[in-house]
């Protein structure tokens, strides 16, 4: 199997933050001019039985106002930005009044982070659906598809909720997890968000193509275990006990809470933006980092109130031992360890970037860089979510067939002959 330097996921799909928001615009700009220009074609061709428009047929008959798009794929990496990618944002605040209508690149991303939000009901260890119970790499190969996909096309084309399932679907089978798109459909229903069976499929046709066929992920999980582990065996060392506060050695289960907080964290970094900017490995790293100020701090606040209580209970009476989460200093732990490998002014970048990426895991607790499982504004969503319904090409097709059922209803009850 591939490993991560050689994969598509570091050469392909890695950006900065300006980089994500450059694509994103340009998603956003290509899919509202070719609605407001198909919306202008609908108009002065009322009375015609035929329209000329950019609409594209796919093989499974759907109409597409705008194709599917993989132009993120290498984005970073590209010799030279498009006219296209370099005048966006000028383009922007002239163009944005005529296309006040529809959905801003900003208002996408936050549908984008709801659902995305969603896909650990849908499918993974905490999944409704009990036969929808996979591992947690799973949700976070389906969440890395979903973003993947919405870097290059818009949610004003593609319906999120189908796109969502068919990432979930997807991500099942590129994990070698694989489960039946029938109880996909049920865990829908469980979430009161019915996809069909059909919309699945034509969803993940469209997925596949979004993401440039690149489906080989790979997650910070691993690297939080790894590095674990490699903490165990570096903090029993000479040079390892000085970078541990711990009057004893660590031994047994002393490292669990950390490494359990740093799963959780990591649980909220995979639907994010942050697997977007950086590699699984520093994630994972900094995921620890974060994890040990916090089960560091948790356990001196543990430890002052049970010291408290000492003066009034019996030693008989005192709470349960529980394992140490001793402060660890990461700074010596990553300078000791890649020494040999990076020059000193490397090491110093290093330290700074996993201090940036640190102060961004931080801040998922409070919503931030795509994350929703924290701080949402429920009443910015339903603002967004309905201005969406009133604009997006599923959003109006949905009105049309239920309205055309609605018709043919009626007509078929007008001409049914009374026993």
């Amino acid at each position: 199997m591939c490993d991560f330097e050689h994969s598509t996921q570091l050469t392909k799909w890695l950006y900065t933050p300006e980089q994500l928001a450059q694509v994103r615009r340009r998603a956003n700009r290509t899919a509202c001019q070719a609605l407001n220009e198909k919306s202008k074609a609908d108009s002065s061709t009322t009375n015609s039985m035929t329209t000329t428009t950019t609409t594209t047929t796919t093989t499974t008959g759907e109409s597409l106002v705008v194709p599917v798009e993989w132009f993120a794929s290498g984005f970073a990496t590209a010799a030279s930005p498009s006219k296209n990618d370099t005048t966006i944002k000028e383009e922007d605040d002239a163009e944005r009044r005529e296309e006040a209508f529809y959905l801003n690149a900003e208002e996408e991303g936050l549908l984008i982070q709801f659902y995305a939000s969603k896909l650990p009901s849908l499918i993974g260890p905490m999944a409704q659906v009990s036969r929808l119970r996979r591992d947690n790499k799973v949700v976070a190969t389906a969440a890395l598809f979903l973003r993947r996909f919405y870097l290059s096309n818009s949610v004003l084309v593609h319906d999120p909720k189908a796109i969502l399932v068919a990432a979930a679907f997807l991500a099942s089978k590129a994990e070698d997890a694989t489960v039946d798109v029938r109880n996909l459909e049920d865990g829908t229903k469980a979430l009161q968000a019915h996809v069909e069976i059909n919309d699945i499929c034509t969803a993940e046709l469209f997925l596949l193509t979004g993401l440039h066929f690149d489906l080989l992920c790979f997650h910070p999980y691993k690297a939080v275990l790894a590095y674990t582990e490699d903490l165990r065996i570096f903090l029993k060392s000479e040079k390892g006990r000085h970078c541990c506060d711990s009057a004893t050695p660590i031994v047994g289960q002393d490292l669990k809470p950390m490494h359990d907080e740093a799963v959780s964290i990591v649980d909220d970094a995979v639907i994010s933006d942050i697997p977007l900017m950086y590699s699984p490995g520093q994630v994972g790293l900094a995921a620890l980092m974060v994890a040990n100020d916090i089960t560091s701090r948790t356990n001196n606040n543990t430890n002052i109130s049970n010291n408290g209580q000492a003066e009034e209970e019996s030693s008989s009476q005192q709470p349960a031992h529980k394992s140490k989460s001793p402060k660890i200093h990461f700074d010596g732990y990553i300078q000791s360890r890649f020494a040999e490998q990076q020059k000193e002014s490397d090491l110093a970048g290093i330290l700074q970037q996993m201090q940036t990426l640190c102060t961004m895991l931080r801040g998922l607790r409070e919503g931030k860089y795509g994350c929703g499982n924290h701080g949402v504004d429920m009443a910015e969503l339903k603002r967004v979510h309905k201005k969406s319904k009133k604009c997006a090409v599923w959003s109006t097709k949905k009105k049309k067939l239920k309205k055309r059922k609605l018709v043919d209803d009626s007509n078929h009850t007008d001409t049914i002959t009374p026993p």
